[in-house]
């Protein structure tokens, strides 16, 4: 698959999940808002990565990755996991947890806790995020060719962030759905990601 078939395929999938979210309604309390609003994001981020790949705006795309990830593991934390003091506290921006904490609790749920999928991304794949989100090497070599300073991503590299953030989003629609008591979405979803998120060709 060449980028250029990725980001069209990308922009399907997003029309569809934006056709099947819009208008879903939520609970209006604390917990459905705060999750509700990081799983939002995590929908804009995959927009955001798609959009700057299509533009040649590889930088930001890639710094995107770490937020993305970020962002929908504290959406599923907040729905499934805060106690409410939790969340009264992350309302203050004043939660004592590590992010490594809420992978932990996370993989204690059911759906989660046969697979550690969450910590095996964030053990594979943390530092080479950071290093993109916040200008390390991982970033500033790919700007670096024999003799200009350009961008210099390799075609495999794109796909897969682009890729990460399809599942990333697809996983964040699956629990919109959810938050939204909505199992036969949840599940719509979930088979629409089986024909969707398969390995590039």
């Amino acid at each position: 698959m060449s980028v250029h078939e990725q980001i069209v395929e990308s922009e399907s999938l997003i029309q569809w999940l934006d056709a099947k979210i819009d208008g879903l309604e939520i609970q209006a309390d604390l917990r459905s808002r705060i999750a509700g609003g990081c799983l939002d994001v995590v929908l804009e981020h995959q927009k955001g990565i798609v959009l700057l790949v299509s533009e040649r705006i590889y930088a930001s795309a890639f710094g995107l990755v770490r937020l993305i990830f970020e962002a929908y593991v504290r959406g599923i934390w907040l729905h499934q996991c805060a106690t409410q003091q939790d969340l009264n506290r992350f309302e203050k921006n004043k939660l004592d947890k590590t992010f490594d904490n809420l992978i932990q609790e996370i993989e204690k749920l059911d759906g989660f806790n046969n697979v550690d999928v969450l910590s095996k991304v964030k053990n594979a794949s943390w530092a080479a995020m950071n290093s993109y989100t916040h200008t390390g090497f991982h970033q500033v070599v790919r700007r670096n060719r024999d003799s200009t300073i350009e961008p210099d991503y390799s075609e495999n590299e794109i796909i897969e962030v682009v890729s990460f953030a399809n599942a990333i989003g697809v996983l964040a629609a699956i629990e919109i759905a959810r938050l939204a008591r909505n199992e036969i979405l949840a599940n719509e979803v979930l088979e629409k990601a089986q024909h969707v998120l398969r390995p590039s060709r």
